[in-house]
């Protein structure tokens, strides 16, 4: 299964994307290139109860949903997220513990991932000087489209030195055809 693990549209303050804008990409481009759909990580919003399958069943488009949190060390792309992880953390918060939240939010069944740890984040910094400072950490964004190259590679050499399993996402804040490029450009 082929899906953009970090997209953004209009429930984000910053983006001018809808699902639908997205979904008629993703028909377009499986004439030339498999992809399955993709992964709403809002900044600091999550909305319990979306109705996302009806997309599936109406276009063949997976639509899943995830957010993005904002840590003291970076963003953390969360998915799977439950009535615990709910009850526990207010998902608007800013600057949550990066160097704990990973492990609790696995421990309430969630799985969290650092987001561009080397844009806009100290994630990735921390992680090389001393693997064992953040807790929990068994995946990192190892491609994201806004990345620049050198960004994307030390994500992927850090992946690599600790056997972190890697993710890749756009981090698409507008539907634009390059989407689909600047994604499949990683992989």
């Amino acid at each position: 299964m082929i899906l953009d693990m970090h997209v953004h549209t209009v429930a984000s303050d910053d983006s001018t994307a809808t699902i639908t804008g997205y979904i008629d990409l993703i028909l377009a481009y499986r004439q030339f290139h498999p992809f399955d759909g993709f992964v709403l990580t809002e900044h600091r919003t999550y909305t319990p109860g979306l109705e996302l399958r009806h997309y599936w069943d109406d276009y063949g488009v997976r639509v899943l949903q995830g957010v993005e949190m904002d840590t003291n060390l970076g963003h953390l792309l969360v998915y799977g997220i439950n009535e615990r992880v709910l009850e526990r953390f207010d998902l608007t918060k800013r600057m949550h513990d990066g160097r704990r939240i990973i492990a609790e939010l696995e421990h309430l069944g969630a799985v969290a991932v650092p987001s561009h740890p080397f844009r806009e984040s100290v994630f990735g910094s921390v992680i090389e000087r001393n693997f064992t400072e953040v807790a929990g950490i068994r995946i990192l964004e190892r491609y994201n489209g806004q990345n620049s190259d050198k960004q994307n590679e030390r994500a992927e050499a850090l992946c690599a030195q600790h056997a972190l399993r890697g993710l890749g996402g756009s981090d698409a804040h507008y539907v634009h055809p390059t989407w689909f490029l600047t994604l499949c450009h990683g992989f």
